[in-house]
């Protein structure tokens, strides 16, 4: 049984000790492989080609060359070699017929036409004279458009009164920016007026006095200005539509008892309501 036992024994140390051998062997192999492959490179770089006579190597490839390009050109004859190249146009036939060009004559703006923004007429062929406005024509057109047309004597008066309640009063710098908001405008007489159109332009449909004598205004000192009320009237015939006019008056007149707190009423200075808006109606009508 020890005899066995050391013949196993013996067998097992040879088996260890030809494994280390074996990796041994195979450790150094490799690396000598690895020392032969970074050799080789050197080797190679040493190694040239064989170039024959003209440059060539055995593949038939040359070093590559720089070819140089020619001088430039210089401007002279680079403009001397386009003259030669460009084409000779072959002249025109002497008999060609000519058509004759008729030009449009242009009058000249004067600076009066200018500043008036009238534009230069372009005279035709064919036109005849005709009379281009002046200066007086347009002025005198002007001063027909701003002048107020005059109306007949008025049959009737349609009043309105914004009084100030009990004890108080309307002051002066509430009541002017009230009315200049409704498109009042200071103008005759001391007073506001309506105009046709909003920007203050055109006929008076309606004014605005100082409901205390003399019944004018004084803008410059709206500020120390009081009164118990103001007074809306509207002529009749008036200027464009009645019935428009009095209703503009009326809403005006509502928005400026709203805006100072005060109260509406009649030309009689009584409370406003429906039964007297439709009697003024039927005056405008009648």
């Amino acid at each position: 049984m020890e005899d066995l036992q050391l013949v196993f024994a013996i067998l097992g140390g040879v088996a260890i000790l030809a494994v280390l051998v074996h990796g041994i062997w195979s450790i150094r192999r490799q690396q000598g492989n690895n020392i032969k492959d970074k050799r080789m490179p050197r080797a190679q770089k040493k190694h040239s080609p064989k170039v024959d006579s003209e440059g060539f190597d055995e593949h038939g490839i040359s070093e590559v060359r720089v070819v140089k390009t020619s001088e430039p050109k210089t401007s002279s004859q680079a403009i001397e070699q386009e003259a030669k190249q460009e084409p000779i146009l072959s002249p025109e036939p002497e008999n060609k017929r000519v058509e004759p060009v008729i030009e449009p004559q242009l009058e000249t703006a004067s600076e009066e036409q200018l500043d008036l923004g009238l534009e230069p007429k372009q005279a035709g062929l064919f036109d005849e004279e005709e009379a281009i406005p002046t200066v007086e024509n347009v002025s005198e057109a002007k001063q027909v458009e701003e002048e107020p047309q005059e109306l007949p004597d008025p049959y009737d008066v349609l009043v309105l009164h914004v009084v100030a309640k009990e004890g108080e009063e309307l002051r002066g710098a509430e009541l002017l920016p009230s009315m200049l908001t409704v498109n009042f405008k200071y103008g005759d007489m001391n007073i506001f007026h309506r105009h046709e159109n909003p920007a203050g332009t055109g006929n008076v449909l309606f004014s605005i006095a100082n409901m205390v004598n003399p019944g004018t205004f004084d803008p410059d000192n709206m500020e120390q200005f009081s009164t118990p009320g103001i007074v809306l009237f509207m002529r009749l015939p008036c200027h464009g539509d009645a019935l428009r006019n009095f209703s503009t008056m009326l809403n005006s007149a509502e928005q400026l008892a709203d805006d100072l707190g005060a109260e509406l009423r009649d030309g009689e200075r009584l409370p406003w309501n429906d039964d007297k808006k439709q009697d003024y109606i039927r005056r405008i009508k009648a």
